[in-house]
């Protein structure tokens, strides 16, 4: 199934292939994620799943902020859709409608 991708090291939003199984988020994410959230966005059941230790990490890591979503996110993000049962599908948010919503805030947390 298709997901989206926001890379805040590359400053890109892209479509990406994900197989349906959860350890393939943190693979996707990646920065060594052991652990992922996730957050509503506010489209339908889509969400942003990230890396819950995004903020420990000791090295530097880039944020995003996503439109109506009310604090800077750490690390790469994915997102999914749920379906009634909660199992991940596509997302509804479209490709530009993400592009529209986020910013890029670098290696600091601006607000």
């Amino acid at each position: 199934m298709e997901a989206i991708l926001i890379d805040p090291h590359t400053e890109t939003v892209s479509v990406v292939d994900y197989n349906g199984d959860f350890r393939e988020i943190s693979r996707i994410i990646g920065d060594g994620c052991r652990a992922f959230t996730v957050v509503n966005i506010g489209y339908s059941n889509d969400g942003i799943f990230v890396d819950d230790e995004g903020l420990l990490r000791e090295q530097a890591t880039p944020f995003f902020k996503f439109r109506g979503y009310p604090q800077p996110l750490a690390g790469r993000g994915l997102i999914l859709g749920a379906d009634e049962m909660g199992e991940s599908i596509s997302p509804r948010v479209t490709l530009q409608q993400v592009k529209d919503s986020v910013e890029f805030l670098g290696y600091g947390m601006m607000v």
